[in-house]
């Protein structure tokens, strides 16, 4: 008898652990994309389009991401100390001189001065060298059902966290229709951009907004490719004159690259590399 009651229970346990083993924790996509889904074709975009691209199979929903977003705090200026050093201060120079055309171009256009903008490249992505490994499309597409009651329910979330839930779902909710209508417009795969654990993409990394707003053709050659140097430094020098940078007005340089990124540590370390370089 008790050893039938214990098979039971283990038989019923392993069952629980099998189920959740086919929902949210293993990356299979949620029910709540379902609404996900009709919301984005109610924004305007192509219900087959739509349809296809959460049916593909690599549509993998990310709770770790979901997670990371979730318990986010402010960021310290220890997680910056690895960018100020020599060896860094180096690899910026030779950038700067290797890529002085197009920056001194960028620089005509946008008023905004090379240090600078190779400064950003060098936090954001090591000059190009690590631009992430996460699709944007499934990145953006977690994040907006951050809120929703059955992924609150099956990653444990806690309460405290509901507004911050709220905001940050609805924040990703545009961003995912953003990307989907520049992929739509462009007949590009949504699922062929990687970048960062927070959606980011290119050298620059950028969000679906900033590309929309801010992308720039550097290399004349009709089309915006954020993995390319051209591209991405024009890219960063459109945002921030859009942001109120003027080079002969140092009181601006803070203030835009802040734009960039609301976080003083970043805005302190971008402006020691660009004083540096």
């Amino acid at each position: 008898m008790i050893l039938t009651r214990f098979l039971g229970v283990a038989l019923g346990v392993l069952g629980c652990v099998l189920v959740q083993a086919g929902g949210v924790l293993a990356d299979a996509p949620p029910v709540a994309y379902v609404e996900l889904k009709y919301q984005l074709v109610r924004q305007g975009l192509d219900k087959d389009f739509v349809q296809k691209t959460f049916a593909d199979s690599r549509n993998s929903f990310l709770p770790d991401v979901v997670r990371k977003i979730a318990y986010l705090k402010k960021e310290t200026r220890d997680i910056y100390r690895q960018f100020l050093t020599p060896q860094v201060a180096a690899q910026g120079r030779a950038y700067l001189k290797e890529h002085q055309p197009t920056l001194r171009r960028a620089e005509a256009r946008y008023g905004v001065a090379p240090e600078v903008i190779v400064a950003i490249l060098t936090v954001e992505s090591g000059l190009g060298s690590n631009t992430g490994k996460y699709s944007v499309f499934n990145v953006f597409a977690s994040l907006s059902v951050m809120d929703s009651p059955e992924i609150i329910r099956e990653l444990d979330l806690p309460a405290r966290l509901k507004d911050r839930l709220r905001k940050k779902a609805a924040w990703a909710r545009k961003e995912l229709q953003v990307y989907l209508e520049y992929c739509q417009r462009r007949r590009l795969d949504p699922f062929s951009y990687k970048g960062s654990w927070a959606g980011a993409m290119g050298y620059c990394q950028f969000l679906p907004s900033s590309l929309k707003s801010s992308g720039a053709d550097g290399d004349g050659d009709g089309r915006i490719d954020l993995f390319t140097h051209d591209d991405a430094i024009f890219s960063i020098a459109c945002y921030l004159n859009k942001s109120g940078f003027q080079q002969r007005n140092r009181s601006t340089w803070r203030r835009a690259v802040l734009r960039y990124n609301h976080s003083d540590a970043y805005a302190d370390c971008v402006l020691a590399l660009a004083s540096w370089y």
